[in-house]
């Protein structure tokens, strides 16, 4: 099989996968026109309540910090009415790029309510075990290498001799065991969280999605959409206290327009981060892979090495031309990505923009009505959205190669 194809489709929901699969993002984006025409229809309705079943409790995580998520929420509104009469710049004073500024504080304000649930805690316990295992593996490298020079017997107490080593070795590989024990179950918890929010996922899935620099963005993202329809599903509850109170009329739409925004606004951080951060780094791993299998690549060629030597050059020059072909299909796949993050962004965008044309509908007729029940359609797909399916990879190398270069982009 060919290896471009097999790497893009392992990679493919690791690249800020949440926002980019053209899958995911093609459902969302046509979940939420079919929202928004419902919208559109409500001052043409016959004003008839619409049937809700009865929205499910907020998670704790949500509900503890829920004046925080509405102050944000409404705090962003005002600035967003504050904004239509504010030039667009302005030497001195407030102007609509200050005010910009402010919202978007506000909008991170809210998704530090909004990031929250259970498979990011769980993605955090595994990246903790991930980084455990890495330091055993460390330490059990480490000892072997003493090994080599440790004595058989010794008199002095401080002194490691091989039998000593060999003991610690032991106990290491039996604690390197148990660490991927425990990932393996924190992988079969995590398939479990993402499924209760409507994500199925198979165990090679979740294995690579934990181990991608991607990964956060992927459930970050994920959770980020499941927590909206929750906040959206209470806000139309909230709004049946009384329909005919503008300020009430003004508060809810409001919200709502504001967590449009908010979707928006993570979508467009993914394309900046895209642009500033990964393609940035990959470049520079090619930049830097490429000088050196240039250069041992004409040294395996140079008589006055050893053949050994040669051949040793020879190798390092082979294992940089894979780091190439690996970091060049990343870059390949992060324009797909991008490119499938900004053609939905524009239905996104115009979703929104019809939102805040209800909004400043409602906010002076007072009118809310079905608005927001009807907006709840938005979120019906949550539960169909799903996951291309993960080849694993045609060969150790190439896994290995992209892991380390999965490394750099942390480190970096």
């Amino acid at each position: 099989m060919n290896c471009k194809i097999i790497l893009l489709s392992a990679c493919v929901v690791l690249v800020f996968a949440s926002a980019a699969n053209a899958d995911w993002l093609d459902a969302t984006g046509q979940v939420l026109n079919d929202g928004w025409e419902a919208v559109t229809g409500i001052f043409k309705s016959d004003n008839k309540e619409t049937e809700q079943k009865e929205p499910e409790k907020l998670p704790e995580y949500i509900a503890k910090d829920w004046d925080k998520l509405s102050e944000s929420l409404l705090e962003a509104l005002d600035l967003k009415d504050e904004s239509e009469t504010l030039p667009a710049s302005s030497w001195f004073g407030k102007d609509k790029k200050s005010n910009e500024k402010k919202i978007n504080k506000l909008l991170d304000a809210a998704l530090k309510v909004l990031m929250q649930g259970k498979p990011l805690d769980l993605r955090k316990q595994a990246a903790e075990l991930r980084e455990r295992g890495n330091k055993l593996r460390a330490e059990a490298d480490n000892l072997r290498n003493m090994r080599i020079t440790a004595p058989d017997k010794s008199k002095l107490p401080w002194a490691k001799t091989r039998n000593d080593i060999d003991k610690k070795l032991a106990e290491l590989e039996q604690s390197i065991k148990d660490n991927e024990i425990a990932l393996t179950k924190l992988d079969e918890s995590l398939a479990d969280a993402m499924s209760e929010i409507g994500l199925e996922l198979t165990q090679e899935q979740i294995d690579v999605l934990l181990s991608s620099v991607t990964g956060d963005d992927l459930l970050q993202n994920t959770v980020v959409f499941a927590n909206v329809k929750k906040v959206v599903e209470k806000l139309a509850d909230l709004s049946k206290s009384d329909n005919n109170n503008l300020d009430i009329n003004r508060r809810y739409t409001g919200m709502y327009l504001i967590l449009n925004d908010l979707l928006i606004y993570t979508q467009s951080g993914l394309v900046a981060k895209i642009d500033g951060t990964y393609r940035p780094q990959l470049e520079k791993i090619i930049t830097e892979a490429e000088a050196v299998r240039r250069d041992a690549l004409d040294k395996s060629r140079t008589k006055k090495y050893s053949e050994a030597q040669r051949n040793t050059f020879k190798l390092n020059a082979e294992a940089n031309e894979m780091t190439v072909k690996v970091a060049k299909l990343y870059i390949e796949l992060l324009k797909t990505q991008k490119t499938s993050i900004n053609n939905n962004l524009k239905d996104l965008i115009k979703n929104r923009d019809v939102a805040e044309s209800t909004y400043r509908t409602v906010k002076s007729s007072g009118d809310l009505r079905n608005l927001i029940h009807s907006g709840l359609e938005l979120f019906d797909s949550i539960h169909a959205l799903s996951m291309p399916e993960l080849q694993p990879f045609e060969s150790d190398a190439m896994r290995r190669e992209f892991e380390e270069i999965n490394k750099r982009l942390k480190i970096n």
